[in-house]
């Protein structure tokens, strides 16, 4: 995804240097044609040309490296804007600066980015990362190369000078190999914990000499493999970040909802970034094994539970190309041998023993190979024992540098717990059991004299830090109607509390590469979004027909996600002439079967379908080919339906209430720059302010056809949803946690 960038051997050091940083009033050329990839003849110190967009070039006179950047905004989102600032940073995004870009002509930028030699762990090596935002029309917009950011390598040769090194980015499954094989390898003793560290640090850091020598071994004997590894252990840099991500769900293996997406879209853009990112998973018998790579035994642990223990089997292995472990206890409760992730009534009893598994699990990576995180993120109340767990107990054990990270995907769900299960836990209940801490006592139903614990309120309570999904959400939680009685612990502790956008995986949601369909669009060229709606509704058995539009509902049919409101709306598409299709199921028996037999009313007709299933191929295949999505979710923490819906130019119709008042802004009534207008909203819960807003989506498609096909779906197309800032937020906040 990265620009390829390219040293040019032609052009002078010194030249080079006046031609970029002397003050220009009319700029000949700002767009540097390719040039092949050899060394320049220059010796160092001195000044390598990278022709790219946006152009650079690097000089070093010790003791700094200067990084010169030319940024040209022409047909790029910051065209016309008034300032530009260069958010560059080095070494996986150290010493970040927001460096302001001084004017160099028409659409023209220009500025100087320094790095010290002591700020290096290698003098002869240097990487950047980049971003660019400015302010058009009073607007912040940013221009992050469609989520990828822009970076440069460079080494300084001995004999040669500065060599621009570009190599493609290894693929994140030899990454994630090699860290898994340096773990089992120093579980045997095979590597000596300062060995394991090293490889480790430079397994992250995307050292291409050691991929490649791992590349070449990957597949023989240990013994093959240990060799290649030491040979490497005198070379170091300086180490990045490293986050544990301890979670229920991670897609593709085990996903219910949007926490399994966000998992994992999360750890890949840290990955990317330079950041060391592993999961923590539940080992469910139903998981999707065949998406796991390599997946081996790792270690044999004994959990306490109680007055004994259970014996856990920790495996490791690659999905995404992250490294990702599997807890699987031996218990004769057989904890996550059920055939599904959810839906048991000790669900609570079940993710509390993983909580406590998985803390045992880094006590042992830390006892016997010196390795622990930065940050632990854990992910609602089946992972939030974490935090007081940590507190109360394993940091005595040696868990001393993680800060925790808690984020809330939707706080109706709380894990609560009858109070024995503090014994089990390990806590003291003379701590733990009180209004202050775990104790809720706010519970419907339950007696004062017997009140549960919340394993939410815990997280919140002992965490460093608590995030949300949006900053709507954020600040809707704080009232009773969507805070489920946690408001006044969130209250307490507003001073670590905030709302993070999620965002979506770019590589995952693609129009342009998604396997799944049967043709590919961009936003500069759409048709083959007209291509998938007619595969689409021959696939459902619904005829084709001229200007009417297809909306489309993929959801839980439950009441957080307005089924009222869905209902009625698909109700007023139908006798307004426009098709709709449903991919989702309810969780309620009775729900079900209402809408199958409303499908079954349906089948054979003309004017929608439902597909009462959950069907990952087919959810891609509908978000290309509907016209516009409903979404009239009663409280919605994030949302990533839309995010998607807009990625595909699907246009999303919806309440404005959490993430999708955070993302979706109104064609017509909203207050946004007119490029940031994205779909039709509207505000309130009754079925006449849902059958007003499909109105006016139905007639727009039909009678600005024009508009909505040539620039509404481009336009949100465009618009960039991806992790890029978000993953910089958390980024921030581990490294606050880390300073202390």
């Amino acid at each position: 995804m990265h620009n390829r960038l390219r040293a040019a051997s032609t052009i002078p050091s010194a030249s080079l240097l006046q031609e970029v940083c002397r003050p220009q009033q009319n700029l000949p050329s700002t767009r540097v044609p390719e040039l092949p990839v050899v060394a320049p003849a220059v010796s160092a110190p001195g000044t390598v040309h990278i022709a790219a967009a946006p152009y650079l070039s690097v000089s070093v006179a010790p003791p700094l490296y200067m990084v010169h950047i030319l940024y040209e905004g022409q047909n790029r989102s910051l065209q016309g804007a008034q300032r530009v600032w260069s958010h560059v940073g080095h070494s996986g995004w150290k010493d970040t600066l927001d460096v302001e870009l001084q004017s160099a002509g028409p659409q023209a930028w220009r500025g100087v980015y320094l790095v010290t030699l002591a700020a290096l762990s290698s003098l002869a090596h240097l990487e950047v990362q980049l971003a660019f935002k400015g302010v058009v029309a009073d607007e912040e917009r940013w221009d992050n190369n469609g989520g990828a950011n822009w970076s440069l390598a460079i080494e300084l040769a001995p004999g040669e000078g500065l060599l621009a090194v570009r190599p493609e980015p290894p693929p994140r499954d030899l990454v994630s190999s090699l860290l898994l094989r340096i773990e089992a390898l120093a579980a045997q003793s095979l590597l000596t914990p300062e060995q394991g560290s090293l490889l480790r640090t430079l397994a992250w850091q995307r050292d291409f000499e050691l991929l490649k020598a791992y590349k070449k071994v990957r597949l023989q004997a240990d013994s093959e493999v240990v060799g290649e590894l030491q040979s490497r252990c005198g070379f170091l840099r300086r180490p990045g970040l490293h986050v544990v991500h301890i979670a229920s769900e991670m897609a593709p293996l085990a996903k219910v909802g949007g926490l399994a997406d966000v998992v994992v879209s999360l750890a890949k853009a840290h990955q990317a970034a330079g950041t060391l990112a592993e999961i923590i998973l539940p080992k469910y018998d139903c998981i999707r094994y065949a998406d796991v790579a390599e997946l081996r035994q790792l270690v044999q642990l004994e959990v306490p539970w109680g007055g004994s223990t259970i014996k856990t089997v920790v495996w490791a292995g690659i999905a995404e190309g992250l490294p990702v472990y599997f807890v699987e206890p031996y218990s004769r409760e057989r904890f996550f041998w059920r055939g599904r992730f959810y839906g048991e009534v000790d669900d609570a009893e079940r993710f509390l023993f993983f909580a406590r598994a998985a803390l045992e699990f880094l006590v042992w990576e830390e006892e016997t190979q010196g390795k622990q995180p930065d940050a632990l993120h854990i992910h609602d109340w089946q992972s939030a024992a974490v935090a007081p767990l940590l507190k109360e107990q394993y940091r005595a054990r040696g868990l001393t540098r993680p800060g925790v990270v808690l984020t809330i995907h939707n706080i109706a769900f709380q894990g609560w717990l009858t109070p024995n299960y503090l014994d089990l836990m390990g806590l003291p209940r003379a701590g733990a059991y009180t209004p202050e801490r775990l104790l809720d006592d706010t519970r419907p139903g339950f007696a004062a004299a017997q009140p549960d614990i919340n394993l939410l309120k815990g997280g919140i309570v002992y965490a460093d830090a608590v995030t949300t999904v949006s900053p709507t959400y954020a600040r809707e939680v704080f009232a009773p109607e969507f805070g489920m009685g946690l408001q006044g612990v969130l209250g307490r502790h507003a001073g670590k509390f905030r709302g993070i956008l999620n965002g979506i995986d770019p590589d995952m949601w693609d129009p342009a590469t998604d396997a799944a369909l049967p043709a590919h669009y961009t936003a500069a060229d759409t048709a083959g979004k007209a291509v998938c709606k007619a595969a689409l509704l021959a696939e459902l058995g619904l005829p084709a027909k001229p200007n009417t539009p297809l909306i489309a509902v993929v959801s839980r049919l439950t009441e957080q996600k307005g089924l009222p409101l869905i209902l009625h709306g698909l109700r007023v598409a139908q006798q307004a002439g426009a098709q709709f299709c449903v991919l989702g199921s309810a969780p309620e028996s009775a729900v079900q079967q209402g809408f199958e037999r409303w499908a079954a009313e349906l089948a054979g007709g003309t004017a929608g379908r439902l597909v009462l299933r959950y069907d990952e191929a087919l959810a891609h295949r509908i978000y290309a080919g509907a016209d516009a999505i409903l979404i009239p979710s009663f409280f919605e923490p994030c949302g990533l339906t839309q995010l998607i819906a807009l990625r595909y130019g699907t246009i999303p119709v919806c309440r404005q209430t959490g993430g999708l008042a955070d993302t979706v802004r109104d064609v017509a009534h909203s207050g946004a720059p007119e490029h940031e207008r994205n779909g039709f909203t509207f505000a309130g819960k009754s079925e006449a302010d849902v059958e007003t807003v499909l109105r006016r989506a139905i007639d727009a498609y039909r009678d600005a056809g024009e508009w909505w096909h040539g620039q509404l779906v481009p336009r949100a197309m465009r618009q960039d949803w991806s992790w890029s800032r978000s993953a910089q937020d958390y980024l921030q906040l581990y490294r606050h946690l880390k300073q202390g």
